[in-house]
């Protein structure tokens, strides 16, 4: 049996298929107030939703606050950050503070996944956004 046609089959298989790179989000305008920043990385089917793909969690710090998210896939996806404010495990408008991907887009109304995707290919992603309060 010739084993350079299995050979070439593995390596065709490998060839179109994209490693798995970092993802590194600073976040300005952080408070230094007690409560969770939980952050994630969602696909178009998880955003807005439960399950994300990746999640982080940091402690605040005056100023601002980096995450990593490692191991990703591959694909577009929006990021989604709260500080939890009050430590309750949900999202309170007008008290806790988020932040979204493409934050230099104005948002009017809820956000859209089309409006705050990025891609994730062949290199580390790195993306700076601005916590609302």
């Amino acid at each position: 049996m010739n084993a350079l046609p299995i050979a070439l089959a593995a390596l065709a298989l490998t060839a179109g298929s994209a490693a798995a790179e970092t993802v590194t989000v600073t976040l300005t305008g952080v408070r230094a107030q007690a409560g969770p920043i939980k952050a994630s990385l969602n696909t178009r089917d998880q955003f807005l939703r439960a399950a994300p793909a990746y999640e982080a969690v940091a402690e605040p710090a005056a100023g601002g606050v980096i995450l990593t998210f490692r191991n990703v896939a591959p694909g577009d996806y929006a990021l989604m950050v709260m500080h939890d404010l009050n430590g309750n495990d949900r999202f309170d408008f007008g008290t806790d503070g988020w932040a979204f991907s493409n934050s230099s887009l104005p948002m009017m109304g809820p956000p859209v996944f089309d409006e705050r995707k990025f891609t994730v290919a062949n290199a580390p992603v790195t993306l700076t956004e601005t916590m609302t309060y």
